[in-house]
């Protein structure tokens, strides 16, 4: 799946894109939010999103600001920028950093689904180039080419396993155990496959589960940790707390009040 992180001042229009949105029929989640361009700039350095949906206008550093810092620090993620209808000064500065993506206030969810759709088959290039890039230039072109359907066949095993056992207290080791696989060795096919770490898929799988559960606001936040493999409440807050930006009592109030409204 494609991890994906809003960047919104307004918080009915970011929470509106949460709420509402089927992330996982375009194969993302919501790994992060953030309500200004500083903010935002230090959730993406961490979570390291393949795609960032970001506003323009926010108080601080703005959206471009943001997009900016990230080129200039290396960042490769596929930028999805939304503006006011006239901010062509802005879209023309977005396009120098890569930004091929706008949706413009107020916009319609199909036109959200559609600048998706072309976010993740870009992330997609750049997850296939950085795979390419980081592998061994060697005389063997089959065997690398059937050592790389190796590596992807070994990746999607350990995310159907995780999908199947997210709510237990799992780690890599489990799952390396699982695969018949050595934790380094399957650390490191996950990585060179997939473009991000095994740990970091776990961690935030588990916490875009608990996400929606916590929307539906039908679970105590305790009963969420342990229904996405957290034993330890206060744990599940910290790291909840690091990826999403709030804690976990704070992001199911303001979506139960969102809901009321």
């Amino acid at each position: 799946m494609h991890s994906v992180v809003i960047i919104e001042d307004s918080f009915p229009l970011r929470q509106g894109m949460i709420l509402t949105f089927d992330w996982r029929a375009q194969n993302c989640y919501v790994a992060g939010e953030a309500d200004n361009g500083e903010d935002g700039l230090r959730l993406i350095r961490e979570i390291k999103p393949e795609i960032v949906i970001t506003d323009i206008r926010m108080p601080g550093m703005d959206g471009l600001d943001m997009i900016e810092e990230l080129r200039k620090s290396g960042g490769d993620a596929v930028c999805i920028v939304i503006s006011a209808y006239g901010e062509f000064d802005y879209a023309q500065r977005a396009i120098r950093f890569g930004v091929s993506e706008f949706l413009v206030k107020p916009f319609e969810t199909s036109e959200l689904n559609s600048a998706l759709k072309n976010a993740v088959r870009r992330a997609d290039q750049i997850r296939h180039l950085r795979q390419i890039e980081e592998k061994k230039v060697v005389l063997y072109g089959d065997y690398l080419a059937e050592e790389g359907d190796i590596k992807g066949k070994y990746a999607e095993q350990a995310v159907d396993y995780i999908k199947a056992h997210y709510d237990e207290s799992i780690g890599i080791s489990d799952i390396a155990l699982a695969l018949s696989m050595s934790e380094s060795h399957l650390s490191r096919v996950f990585k060179e496959s997939m473009g991000y770490t095994l740990g970091e898929y776990l961690v935030n799988y588990r916490i875009s589960v608990a996400c929606e559960l916590l929307r539906e606001g039908k679970l105590r936040v305790s009963e969420v940790a342990a229904k996405v493999g957290y034993g330890d409440q206060r744990y599940f807050s910290v790291v909840f707390r690091r990826i999403v930006g709030r804690t976990p009592n704070d992001y199911r109030a303001h979506a139960m009040n969102d809901r009321a409204e």
